[in-house]
């Protein structure tokens, strides 16, 4: 891959920089006028670069409206029950890239990162972005200052790395990897692409939105939270099924793990850090994305 890719399509870049911007402005300055503007800038240099077509700007504007709808305690019960259903569906279409309208950007072509891995490709999808930017955006309760981000990262630690051990022996002792210290060339792009685009999406959906209605569904039900951890863990394992069999099972196990820090803690930046911590893990110190024939 060309290092220097973003270069050769300044649009594309533009893009996905006020993607990301958008994002990180939640917790700089939350103001719905800062990251609404700048996900509107996005979708313009998406038009503009080709990344979305008229047909897919709908999709998100309707993705939108029903995560502002279900954020809303003045619209009636039923209202923001439909919305959820309704944002859910739309939510996992769009993440499985199955809405039209949306135009992947190819970072990285059948590459091998590790000697004995699979080959790699990487890509920028302009849609998933979008459903961790909607339900973070309206409203969600994030971590404000140094005195809770260091209490986080305190509650944090212990269960970062007790999981991470048990997900690396997974890893090893099923045969999906096994150690390879690397760095690569592209490895700021992936780092970028894998904690706003994967992480912030996927933590922010299944942890901030499923699992957390899920436990208030079941509230009244001793066993609510150990149920809703469980059930979401496993959406989230089949959510990964075109890795195969192996992967969904390690990615049910790692959902346990995001969805018992963001259990324990209340923020959903304690999921966000601990997936990405894994990734980062994964990535540097063990065979990525996975052994050859694993």
């Amino acid at each position: 891959m060309n290092s220097h890719i973003w270069l050769h399509d300044p649009l594309s870049s533009f893009t996905f920089l006020c993607l990301i911007l958008s994002i990180v402005s939640f917790w700089i300055k939350y103001d719905i006028r800062i990251w609404g503007f700048l996900s509107a800038l996005s979708l313009l240099f998406g038009l503009l670069a080709g990344r979305i077509e008229f047909s897919g700007v709908i999709p998100i504007m309707m993705l939108g409206f029903l995560y502002f709808i279900v954020s809303q305690d003045r619209y009636s019960r039923f209202l923001r029950a439909c919305a959820s259903v309704s944002a859910i569906i739309l939510s996992i279409a769009i993440s499985a890239h199955l809405v039209p309208g949306f135009n992947r950007w190819q970072l990285l072509d059948q590459a091998v990162c590790s000697e004995r891995g699979q080959p790699y490709s990487l890509y920028a999808h302009m849609d998933k972005p979008f459903v961790g930017l909607f339900i973070l955006g309206f409203g969600f309760p994030l971590v404000t200052d140094k005195k809770e981000w260091g209490s986080l990262f305190r509650s944090l630690l212990p269960v970062f790395i007790s999981g991470l051990l048990i997900l690396i022996s997974l890893a090893c002792l099923s045969n999906y990897a096994c150690w390879d210290v690397k760095l690569p060339a592209w490895f700021f792009i992936w780092m970028l692409k894998n904690l706003f685009f994967t992480c912030v999406s996927e933590e922010a959906f299944f942890r901030g939105f499923l699992q957390k209605r899920l436990t208030r569904m079941l509230e009244r039900n001793p066993y609510g939270p150990m149920l809703s951890l469980i059930a979401v863990s496993i959406l989230f394992g089949l959510a990964h099924v075109n890795g195969g069999f192996k992967y969904v099972i390690l990615a049910a196990a790692a959902g346990i793990f995001y969805g018992y820090a963001y259990q324990k803690t209340q923020r959903i930046e304690a999921a966000i850090l601990c997936h990405f911590g894994v990734n980062l893990v994964h990535f540097i110190f063990l065979t990525y994305p996975a052994l050859a024939g694993g």
